[in-house]
C-alpha cells in the first residue's frame, strides 16, 4: 500500500476519520491495517503549525534515529502545501491499565528516545533558553490576574509576585539540563500499541531537542489535568533505571525532580492562564494551586 493506493481506497470507500488531528491534521482509517495522516498548509491557515508537521514528516524520512519505538512507515509525500504520511495502524493505549506495567513500558519508550543521537538538522535547531522579558512577564501576571479575580477571596496573589521576580532565575537553572532529543507532545493519546505489547509514540511535530524533564512534566501534567493519578517517583525512577540502562547515565529522583517542577512552573506562568478563563475554582487550583506549591523550594 502507498499513499495513492490509500487515496482511492477512501474515494472508494468513504472516509472515516480517527480520533486526534485536533491541531488540524486529517487522519483516516483504511480498513482498520493503515492510517494515513494529510495535513493542507491552506486548512490550518498557520504557516508555523505546517512547519512543525514538515518537521515531523522530515524526521519520519531521515529514519527517527532509529528509533523501535516510532510507527511503522509506508510512504510519506511532504511539499510546500501538502502532507501525506501512510502509517501501520495501532491501537490506543487502555487508560484503565495506568496502574500496572504500564508505566514502566513508557518510560522505556521515552528513555530510548532520550539516549538516542540527535540528527543533524534538528541539532542545526538548538538554542539556549531566554529570559522573559518585562512586556511578557506583565502579560503572564495581568494574565493570571485576570483569571483570578474571576474568583474573588479564594486565591491569594502573593505567590504569583514572586514566581514573576523569580521566574528568570528558574529558567536560566532549568536550562542547565543536559540537551537530549525529545518529543516535544509527550502524552498518554499520543501512545498505542503494536501487536507485541510494545509502546509506539505517534505524533512526532514536536520533535527537537531539551532537557528530558519537559516530555516527564508534560506527561504527568496532562495526566493530572485528565483526572488521572500515578505515583510520580516511582515511574521517574523507573525511567531512571531505563536510563542507565541505555547509556549508562545515572538519573536520580532528586535532580528529575527538580527539573519537572521548574518546567511545571515555567509552563504554568507563561501559558496556563490564557486556558483558564471561564473555569471552576477547582479548575484553577489544580493548576495555580500545583504552580505556588511547587516553586516554593526552587
Amino acid at each position: 500500500m502507498d499513499i495513492k493506493g490509500a487515496e482511492a481506497y477512501l474515494k472508494k470507500n468513504g472516509k472515516k476519520l480517527l480520533g486526534g488531528g485536533k491541531s488540524g491534521a486529517r487522519v483516516y482509517d483504511i480498513g482498520g491495517e493503515y492510517v494515513l495522516k494529510q495535513i493542507y498548509r491552506a486548512e490550518l491557515g498557520n504557516d508555523e503549525l505546517y512547519e512543525a508537521y514538515r518537521r515531523e514528516a522530515q524526521w519520519y524520512a531521515a529514519g527517527g534515529a532509529n528509533l523501535k519505538c516510532l510507527p511503522e512507515v509506508y510512504d510519506l509525500r511532504s511539499t510546500g502545501n501538502e502532507i501525506s504520511i501512510l502509517m501501520k495502524h495501532y491501537r490506543a493505549l487502555p487508560r484503565q491499565e495506568i496502574n500496572t506495567d504500564l508505566p514502566g513500558r513508557i518510560m522505556r519508550s521515552l528513555a530510548c528516545i532520550h539516549t538516542a543521537e540527535i540528527p543533524l538538522f534538528l541539532k542545526r535547531r538548538q538554542h539556549t533558553a531566554q529570559p522573559l522579558s518585562e512586556e511578557q512577564i506583565r502579560g503572564s501576571m495581568e494574565g493570571w490576574r485576570g483569571v483570578l479575580a474571576e474568583h474573588p477571596g479564594a486565591f491569594e496573589s502573593a505567590s504569583l509576585e514572586h514566581i514573576a521576580k523569580e521566574i528568570n532565575r528558574i529558567i536560566l537553572w532549568h536550562d542547565s539540563e543536559e540537551t537530549v532529543l525529545i518529543h516535544g507532545d509527550f502524552h498518554w493519546d499520543n501512545l498505542l500499541m503494536d501487536e507485541q505489547g510494545r509502546i509506539v509514540i505517534c505524533d512526532w511535530q514536536g520533535v527537537g531537542t531539551g532537557g528530558a524533564s519537559g516530555d516527564l512534566s508534560f506527561f504527568f501534567g496532562r495526566l493530572r489535568g485528565d483526572g488521572l493519578q500515578m505515583n510520580e517517583r516511582e515511574v521517574v525512577e523507573a525511567y531512571g533505571r531505563e536510563t542507565e540502562r541505555l547509556s549508562g547515565k545515572r538519573v536520580t529522583w532528586e535532580e528529575m525532580d527538580g527539573h519537572i517542577r521548574a518546567a511545571n512552573v515555567i509552563t504554568s506562568f507563561t501559558c496556563w492562564h490564557q486556558y483558564l478563563h471561564g473555569s471552576s475554582a477547582e479548575r484553577v487550583q489544580e493548576i495555580y494551586g500545583k504552580m505556588v506549591t511547587v516553586h516554593s523550594p526552587l
